[in-house]
C-alpha cells in the first residue's frame, strides 16, 4: 500500500482548499457529586433526557441503548466523556467564538440547574477532584471500552489504567490554510510550555506538586509504548512531506473488523500498511487515534488538545488564547523566537514544558521577569487580533494569567 497517499487523503488533503477562519471548541468538566463521594449514575445520566426538553436528540448510544451523545439544531453536542465523571460541552465549528460561549454558558447553566438538583455539580479542573473516593462509572461506548481494553492489556508505567475516567481538558480545534499547517504546526508545539504556563489547572492525586498531572498520565500510560501519539511534539515542519513523513512514524494499535474493535501491540504506521503481515486495510487509517498536547485532524482542523479545563470563569480563555494567536501567528512566533534566543535556551519543546507540567522552578526556563514578560506580550497579540475579527472575543482572554 502507499502509505504517504493513505496519510495525505486522511489528514492534509481535507485542508487543501480551505479559506475558512472557523473554530471548534470542546469543554471536558468533572462531574462530581457535591458531598464528596462516588456520583449516582442513574441521576447524572438522566440528563440526556433533561436535554431533550430544549432540542437536544440522540445521535449516538452505549453498547445497550445508553443515550450518550446528544445533539441540537445548531450542531453543538453535550455528551459523557469516557466516563460518567465527564461531561463536556462541543461546540459546532464556527466563526465566532464569542456566539459559542453564549450557547455554551446556556447550556451549562441549564446542567447546572439539573445536577444541583440531585446534589451534584460540574467542576472547573483538569483532574477528578473526588479521585481517589470515586468509582470508574465507565460510559459504555465501542470506543471508551477500545481504550480501556488496551490501558489494561498493554499497562504503561504508572498504575493508574483508568485515568481517562478522572481527566478533563478544553480542545480548541482551528481552521489553517494548507500553505501556512507547516509553520502554524510548529509554533503551536513550540507554544507548548506558554500554554503550561497559562492554563495549567490538573494537580495530581497525591500532591507530589504537579501542575499538569493529565500529562503524566497519557504519557507514562501504555499509550506512551505507540510511538507519536502521546506527549509533546519537537520536530520543525518546513513542508507538508514533513507532516506526512512524520506521522508515518506515529502508531497504530486499533482496527476495526466485522463491525468490533480489534486491539493490538502498536506498530508505526508505516510499517503496519506496508508490512503484509498485518492484514492492513486503507480505511484502517479511519481508527488512527492520538492524544498528542497539538494533533492535525482528519477534519481539516489544527486541534490543541494539551490545555486544562479552567475554572469555571475562565472556560473559553485557552480557544480564545489560540484564536488569536493563529490570527496573527507570525507575530506570535517572532515574539516566542526573540525570547529563546534572548535568554540562551536550547532546551526542546518537551523539556520546557515538563519543567511546567512537573511542577518545578520556572526559573530553570528563564528568569520569572523574562517569563512574564512573554506570556504578557502573547496575551496581548492574542487580545489584539481577536479585537481585530469584530467579535468581542477579546472578552473571554483572561490577561492575567500568570
Amino acid at each position: 500500500m502507499n502509505t504517504e497517499k493513505i496519510i495525505y487523503n486522511r489528514f492534509i488533503k481535507p485542508f487543501v482548499g480551505k479559506t475558512s477562519r472557523n473554530i471548534g471548541c470542546e469543554l471536558e468538566f468533572p462531574l462530581i457529586n457535591s458531598a464528596g463521594g462516588n456520583i449516582d449514575v442513574p441521576f447524572v445520566s438522566s440528563i440526556s433526557e433533561h436535554f431533550e426538553k430544549i432540542g437536544f436528540v440522540c445521535v449516538l448510544r452505549g453498547i445497550g441503548g445508553e443515550k450518550l451523545f446528544m445533539e441540537n439544531k445548531s450542531g453543538d453536542c453535550v455528551s459523557f466523556d469516557n466516563s460518567y465523571n465527564n461531561f463536556e460541552f462541543s461546540m459546532h465549528f464556527g466563526s465566532n467564538l464569542t456566539e459559542q460561549y453564549k450557547r455554551f454558558k446556556e447550556y451549562f447553566n441549564y446542567a447546572s440547574e439539573y445536577l444541583k438538583s440531585g446534589g451534584h455539580e460540574l467542576c472547573g479542573r483538569g483532574t477528578n477532584p473526588n479521585y481517589g473516593k470515586i468509582k470508574v462509572n465507565h460510559a459504555p461506548f465501542a470506543t471508551y471500552n477500545m481504550v480501556q481494553d488496551f490501558l489494561h492489556r498493554f499497562p504503561g508505567e504508572h498504575s493508574y489504567s483508568d485515568f481517562p475516567a478522572f481527566l478533563s481538558s478544553v480542545q480548541t480545534h482551528l481552521d489553517v490554510e494548507a500553505d501556512m499547517l507547516p509553520f502554524a504546526y510548529t509554533t503551536f508545539a513550540k507554544l507548548d510550555f506558554v500554554r503550561a504556563i497559562l492554563f495549567a489547572n490538573s494537580p495530581d492525586f497525591e500532591g507530589k506538586g504537579y501542575r499538569i498531572f493529565r500529562d503524566y498520565l497519557w504519557e507514562k500510560s501504555g499509550f506512551g509504548n505507540c510511538p507519536g501519539i502521546t506527549g509533546k511534539i519537537d520536530d520543525e515542519f518546513s513542508s507538508i512531506d514533513d507532516i506526512v513523513h512524520f506521522f508515518m512514524k506515529k502508531g497504530m494499535f486499533n482496527r476495526i473488523r466485522n463491525g468490533k474493535y480489534e486491539i493490538f501491540q502498536p506498530v508505526p504506521i508505516c510499517d503496519y500498511f506496508e508490512n503484509p503481515i498485518y492484514g492492513a486495510e486503507e480505511n484502517d487509517i479511519e481508527c488512527y487515534l492520538s492524544f498528542r498536547s497539538v494533533e492535525i485532524t482528519s477534519r481539516g482542523t489544527l486541534e490543541i488538545r494539551g490545555d486544562c479545563t479552567q475554572p469555571l470563569d475562565r472556560s473559553f480563555a485557552p480557544p480564545a488564547f489560540n484564536t488569536g494567536i493563529r490570527d496573527d501567528i507570525k507575530r506570535a512566533r517572532m515574539t516566542l523566537d526573540s525570547f529563546l534566543r534572548k535568554n540562551c535556551i536550547t532546551l526542546s519543546n518537551t523539556e520546557l514544558r515538563n519543567i511546567v507540567a512537573e511542577g518545578k522552578n520556572l526559573e530553570e526556563i528563564a528568569p520569572l521577569s523574562e517569563i512574564k514578560s512573554l506570556t504578557d506580550d502573547l496575551l496581548d497579540i492574542s487580545y489584539t487580533a481577536l479585537k481585530k475579527r469584530g467579535f468581542g472575543e477579546e472578552k473571554l482572554l483572561i490577561k492575567n494569567q500568570f
